[in-house]
């Protein structure tokens, strides 16, 4: 067939014709015709961002076109200026005074309203609003409440006869305050991942530990905990990233002050950036960002065991 093929050449094209009027049929070249420009608007606005912004953190990039390279000049500034340093020391406290407690409360939530109680639909709803409710209207909200001069906060603190505080105006709390507003409008989202998580375990295997004379908090430790290891994985995981990530509270409470106590590495990406036309060392500092949530994700899956 192919030396007749070599022979007749009006052959072998139909061979060839008949190969891509096959590859043009099959499903396959279809999915893909059809994934095309999804994966080239992914490209455009995904990729292509992220690799320019690489490229540009070893520049000093300031919209003028006479920017050159400069190594990593701006990564040794991150790591020597006093202010980046701060901030990262900021970003972590942020994580850590969040990440734990959010965690905690979502799966302590999740599990109450797991029970058969009165108004639990109700409750559910309340804790979850926070969840859809706008930044900026959660921030002058939160504004109010602690305001120092007359706030709901330090009216409170007034009733018991203690002394007010300054909330978001003292360096020595205002870090604390955004954890507690943070944790406020981010607990109703884990809780309902938690929920779903809650409501995918067998009912039979709290029924077995039962019969075998199992407490609540046993069966709490030793099923749902275990059970619950993927769901929290992915809780943990994406609510740090967020809490990486968090910008508008910060720009609409704190803008980084009083005395960049508030100061995170988001707040220095667009202060760096937009403030100061520093793209350049704007966008190193977002690849410091980016590795530091990589360097603490990877430990999480690996901890749990889990594949990339």
């Amino acid at each position: 067939m192919a030396a007749t093929a070599a022979k007749n050449p009006s052959v072998s094209q139909q061979n060839d014709a008949y190969r891509l009027s096959r590859i043009l049929d099959s499903d396959g070249f279809t999915a893909l015709l059809f994934l095309f420009i999804p994966l080239l608007i992914l490209g455009a606005l995904k990729f292509y961002p992220v690799v320019f912004n690489l490229v540009i953190s070893f520049t000093n990039y300031d919209l003028s076109p006479n920017f050159r390279f400069v190594g990593l000049r701006n990564y040794q500034e991150i790591l020597t200026n006093d202010v980046y340093l701060k901030a990262i020391r900021n970003t972590l406290l942020y994580v850590v005074g969040t990440v734990p407690i959010g965690t905690f409360l979502s799966l302590f939530i999740a599990t109450l309203l797991n029970q058969g109680i009165r108004g639990r639909l109700f409750f559910r709803t309340a804790f979850y609003l926070p969840v859809v409710t706008s930044v900026a209207a959660t921030a002058l909200v939160w504004r109010w409440i602690m305001n120092p001069q007359g706030g709901l906060a330090n009216t409170a603190l007034d009733s018991l006869g203690l002394p007010g505080l300054g909330w978001l105006t003292d360096p020595n709390t205002a870090m604390l305050s955004l954890v507690v507003i943070t944790l406020w409008g981010g607990i109703g989202g884990n809780m309902v991942i938690f929920l779903a998580g809650l409501q995918g375990i067998p009912s039979e295997l709290y029924e077995a530990a039962e019969i075998d004379g199992a407490r609540a908090w046993q069966s709490f430790f030793y099923i749902t905990i275990p059970m619950l290891s993927p769901v929290t994985l992915f809780v943990v995981v994406t609510y740090t990233i967020a809490i990486f990530r968090s910008f508008g509270l910060i720009f609409m409470l704190t803008q980084g002050g009083p005395s960049l106590s508030t100061n995170t590495l988001v707040w220095e990406v667009y202060q760096t950036a937009f403030g100061y036309l520093r793209f350049g060392l704007g966008a190193a500092i977002s690849v410091v960002l980016l590795l530091t949530i990589l360097l603490l994700s990877i430990p999480m899956r690996l901890f749990q065991g889990e594949d990339f």
